[in-house]
């Protein structure tokens, strides 16, 4: 079929045979959304599952060969797609089967537009600087496929779609750049900012805008899929309240249309069956997955549901039990360790695990230590998964929430592609334990290591700097686990080194290493290695190569120790939760701050008189601490150490240390190759006297000398 607006031969040139002989419209107003995108030479035309993010595939062939489709709008009058043609400046029609057919403007313009939507048969259209326009697409109108400017119009705002609501008749748009939602009246084109949604798109743009039924706007992000919703249910009341509702796949050079009179449906998806109060059902943007029966899952079964089914109802009302994937392999025990269970099935690689409980009891997953799982990665199998329930968790019963899936940084609700979600009632009982703090709950002391030892080289004590704090679980006054905490502060060290911690007289054997826990920068890590093999007592290892734990802008992989490396950002904070199976009577623990200290890095060479790499057997210790199994004694006594384990160790013949600690987080470190003596001049009284004199040292430095 071939379609002609007009009889001159220039317009008849640019007209198109339509490839789809029916041309058949939409058969009714969908409830799913869609997407234009210029990809790989021409435009492909995808579907989007609003409620979950799935984005599918539908055409890769217009008919338009390489053209570039934008602004593309569903009208409702007709039930066609319409778009525009940023290559023949010409509208396009396009059927049900995304087949196009180019209806040329009487008066074409000369720019392209990418932002458009479609009101009673009109087509309206802007662009940043030209304002906003509209056609009408009644055939039967004087002005069919006529361009007409709205006067007045405002021509500033940065947008890259819009869409118009149900019901009210007015525009809305959200700037990338500042996240505001904008109202834009389509009779006199005036935009005005209503609200602040939250959400921004600085690098990128919110390239796709669609309305449901019920007055909700969503948004797309362009560079990372994320779509947004915010509330305009009430456009005489709009707060700007707006959701991360759903994750899709990333995109550019796109548009988006949707029929806004159809409401979001979910179909073939996974719900959770929590009260709703925790984000459970779709009105709420509760946690769904599409099921997808090749990916990943929690157990073996899996139900679809158009929506989720509360608490205690739940989800059985197909009579199929399909929470099977958690289990509780231990009491839920205020202040002590547990263990759950967790069985992936499907899936070809590694899967991203979170799990959020509800310690307060107050009916959601928000607060900040409830989101205890974070983005472990398991394979398909079943995994023995070790938490800490809080020592302040309430007593009593509440909700825990599981999803697998193949994105990361999920939450605790919204709509995901892949996976599963599971929730969980669960009980919470009194352990009746308390907590030590050394040096308090809310400080740290700071350790400080100079690591030419056994020379005494530039003796600046920056070579590496932690922040440091101990935490013991305390029931019927024995120790049942250790918590150790710290920062990276200060690495001014050319050599390689690792740090660990010396649980002296605490043997291996009597740590639970099935409840052993660690995370980095508060995301949870594998325990591989952790605890020390190889030694009697319990030796943990926080790093065997602190220079991979930060990002260096300067010379020999320094961190923060000159004034060229002090535009470092990245952190580093450590914690390990070591549980024993065995509780230690506490007047059997030993000293704090137990016998934290560095050593050598496998493979990298240090001092020139070691003649080659000398690692792992290499130790720096607090003075006077014994070191550990692994450890090598064959350097006390060399160059500047003056050594006579087991009552001296680690001093030199004037007593002075090679690491220190400082009781508090204020301390500042040396700058390079400044000795500590000349920037703390108090410092060699307070150690020749024992600790007796000038026992405030740190407090009276020489501050050009400092790290600042």
């Amino acid at each position: 079929m071939k379609t002609c607006q007009y009889k001159t031969l220039l317009l008849m040139s640019t007209c198109l045979y339509s490839l789809n002989a029916t041309s058949a419209p939409f058969a009714s107003c969908p409830t799913e959304a869609f997407l234009s995108q210029y990809k790989n030479g021409s435009t492909h035309y995808k579907s989007v599952d609003l409620s979950t993010g799935l984005i599918t595939t539908l055409q890769t062939d217009d008919g338009l060969g390489s053209d570039s489709i934008n602004a593309i709008a569903f009208n409702n009058t007709d039930k066609y797609i319409y778009g525009f043609d940023r290559n023949q400046l010409a509208l396009v029609k396009f059927d049900s089967d995304f087949k196009a057919t180019v209806l040329n403007f009487t008066n074409p313009p000369n720019n392209n537009f990418f932002v458009g939507d479609i009101k009673d048969n009109k087509f309206y259209f802007y662009r940043r600087y030209l304002g906003l326009y509209y056609t009408n697409l009644d055939s039967s109108a004087s002005d069919y496929l006529t361009i007409t400017k709205i006067v007045g119009s405002n021509k500033s705002i940065r947008i890259a779609d819009f869409a118009f609501h149900p019901t009210d008749g007015n525009i809305y748009a959200v700037e990338g750049r500042t996240g505001h939602l904008y109202r834009i009246d389509p009779t006199t084109g005036v935009a005005t900012n209503v609200a602040s949604t939250g959400f921004t798109s600085p690098r990128s743009a919110f390239g796709a805008a669609y309305f449901d039924s019920a007055g909700y706007l969503y948004f797309l992000r362009n560079n990372d899929g994320n779509i947004y919703r915010t509330d305009i249910t009430d456009p005489n009341n709009i707060t700007g309240a707006s959701v991360h509702f759903a994750k899709a796949s990333a995109s550019n050079s796109n548009d988006g249309a949707r029929c806004s009179e159809a409401a979001v449906v979910s179909t073939n998806t996974d719900y959770g069956d929590a009260p709703d109060t925790y984000g459970t059902t779709l009105a709420v943007n509760g946690a769904r997955h599409l099921i997808d029966y090749n990916n990943y899952i929690l157990g073996s079964l899996i139900d679809s549901e158009d929506d989720a089914n509360l608490s205690p109802n739940s989800d059985n009302t197909d009579n199929l039990e399909d929470e099977d994937g958690i289990l509780f392999q231990t009491a839920l025990v205020t202040g002590l360790d547990a263990q759950v269970n967790a069985t992936i099935t499907g899936g070809q690689d590694s899967a991203y695990f979170n799990g959020w409980f509800d310690w307060n009891q107050d009916g959601d997953f928000e607060d900040a230590d409830e989101h205890v799982f974070n983005n472990l990665q398991l394979d398909s199998n079943s995994h023995n998964i070790a938490l800490t329930v809080p020592a302040t968790a309430l007593v009593g019963n509440t909700w825990s929430r599981f999803r697998i899936g193949d994105q990361a940084n999920i939450t605790s609700s919204g709509g995901y592609a892949n996976g599963e979600v599971e929730d969980y009632p669960i009980t919470v009982v009194d352990g009746n334990t308390t907590s030590i703090y050394y040096p308090s709950e809310d400080d740290y002391v700071t350790l400080a290591y100079e690591d030419r030892w056994p020379e005494q080289g530039d003796y600046d004590f920056n070579d590496v700097v932690i922040f440091y704090r101990v935490v013991q679980t305390i029931s019927n006054n024995q120790v049942s686990r250790i918590d150790i905490q710290g920062e990276l502060i200060n690495y001014g060290a050319s050599y390689f080194n690792g740090f660990a911690v010396h649980l002296d007289g605490i043997l291996r054997s009597n740590i639970d290493q099935d409840l052993l826990q660690v995370r980095y920068n508060s995301v949870s890590a594998p325990t591989t290695g952790v605890l020390e093999a190889g030694q009697t007592d319990a030796v943990v290892i926080v790093s065997d190569n602190l220079k991979t734990a930060f990002t260096s802008t300067c010379g020999e992989l320094y961190f923060n120790t000159e004034p060229a490396c002090m535009g470092n950002t990245s952190t580093y904070s450590f914690e390990i939760n070591i549980p024993m199976i065995n509780p230690v009577d506490i007047a059997s623990m030993p000293a704090m701050p137990l016998n934290p200290f560095i050593f050598g890095t496998e493979n990298h060479t240090r001092n020139v008189f070691f003649g080659e790499p000398i690692g792992r057997e290499l130790e720096i210790h607090l003075p006077d601490l014994p070191i550990t199994d692994l450890g090598s004694s064959d350097y006390f006594g060399l160059l500047d150490d003056n050594s006579n384990p087991p009552t001296t160790t680690f001093r030199t013949s004037a007593n002075l240390p090679w690491a220190v600690e400082i009781g508090n987080t204020e301390w500042k470190a040396p700058l390079e190759e400044t000795d500590i003596s000349s920037a703390y001049p108090e410092f060699n009284k307070f150690i020749t006297s024992g600790g007796v004199n000038n026992e405030f040292w740190f407090d009276n430095p020489v501050f050009h000398k400092i790290v600042d």
